[in-house]
């Protein structure tokens, strides 16, 4: 009996510490010990895609100042190059032509160029529905089907032009439509240089150089400037 009295403690006390040293319960901290966090690490923000490349078709309608009602339509194509220097503000340079819309559908004999460099104000950067305004100036030319450098370089004036787009973008792919107001400034009728002297019946004559040359066309009257719209819708990628 006594022997039972004797071993009755040693029995309680082995069985109280039989786990091992540091084990415990899973879900617990060690005695003493709060529960162990785990720190996931913040991936950090992509990168923006600043650059952007676009190809876009539409239209463009332009009139002389003192005759609107004789308006030309013409279909356009357009390149453009952008960068996004600021969240919001972006840098375009676009250049652009097409040849002349007769009412039939068919084809004129007249064709636009153009090259603009722009500034656009993004309201809502790097979300799938994007609005901004625009404005830009550059050089636009209205010359007949095929022209030389010279009659292309003669028939160039300033233009202004001010508008406002729209972008439904999927990552790296978007799609824009903008509309444009174009203006185009007034310039004098100036002739086309031309070189060289001109013979005949034994006389040498400097070429008169108060007209263009047989060949070169204008559209407007002299101190004439246009106005017109643009419309156009692209496919802009972002890299």
């Amino acid at each position: 009996m006594k022997l039972v009295v004797v071993l009755a403690p040693l029995f309680v006390a082995t069985t109280a510490y039989a786990q091992a040293p540091g084990e415990y319960e899973e879900g617990t901290g060690a005695p003493g010990m709060s529960e162990p966090v785990a720190v996931v690490p913040t991936p950090p923000p992509p990168r923006p895609r600043r650059w952007s490349i676009g190809l876009g078709v539409g239209s463009l309608s332009l009139a002389p100042h003192s005759q609107p009602e004789a308006e030309t339509q013409f279909g356009v194509g357009q390149l453009a190059v952008r960068f996004l220097a600021t969240r919001h503000f972006e840098i375009e340079l676009a250049f652009g032509g097409g040849r002349e819309k007769l009412e039939d559908g068919s084809e004129g004999e007249r064709e636009i160029s153009q090259g603009v460099l722009a500034l656009r104000y993004r309201f809502s950067p790097g979300r799938r529905w994007n609005w901004w305004v625009m404005a830009g100036m550059g050089s636009l030319a209205v010359t007949h089907s095929e022209p030389t450098k010279e009659e292309r370089e003669f028939a160039e004036q300033s233009t202004l032009q001010f508008g406002a787009g729209l972008e439904r973008r999927w990552s790296r792919f978007a799609l824009q439509l903008e509309m444009r107001a174009v203006g185009v400034k007034a310039h004098e009728a100036e002739a086309m240089p031309v070189t060289g002297t001109v013979t005949g019946g034994g006389d040498t004559k400097t070429p008169d150089m108060s007209t263009p040359p047989p060949g070169t066309t204008t559209t407007n009257d002299a101190g004439d400037g246009m106005a017109g719209g643009q419309l156009v819708i692209s496919a802009n990628y972002y890299f």
